[in-house]
């Protein structure tokens, strides 16, 4: 179950860092307008991204704990569910290092 929260969170964590910094630079690039509701959550992206990093230092801790290792071999999870879940965590955490990236361009439109 604790596996389980891990993945959501660092899924969570991820979502959230794309909310503040990716949306309103992408969108306007694909033809949507009106972002105003989008470029209001860049204010908290000083509050949203230590938080993301945060639940994803979290999400890695209860992938990775010894724990995790000794509950799989005494049957109370898969192997298979456990690297599953490792997949899911290091496939946020990319996202989310993408996502600050690309949130931090200087974003110029030409039309």
């Amino acid at each position: 179950m604790k596996e389980r929260l891990g993945s959501l969170i660092s899924t969570g964590a991820a979502t959230l860092s794309a909310s503040c910094c990716v949306l309103p630079t992408v969108l306007p690039v694909l033809g949507f307008t009106s972002l105003g509701p989008f470029a209001i959550l860049m204010r908290y992206r000083a509050i949203t991204l230590p938080l993301s990093f945060l639940l994803l230092a979290g999400a890695f801790y209860v992938v990775y704990r010894p724990k995790a290792e000794i509950d799989c071999a005494n049957g109370v999870c898969s192997p298979q569910a456990l690297r599953r879940q490792r997949i899911i965590v290091w496939v946020s955490a990319i996202f989310m290092v993408f996502f600050v990236i690309v949130g931090s361009l200087p974003v110029t439109l030409t039309g």
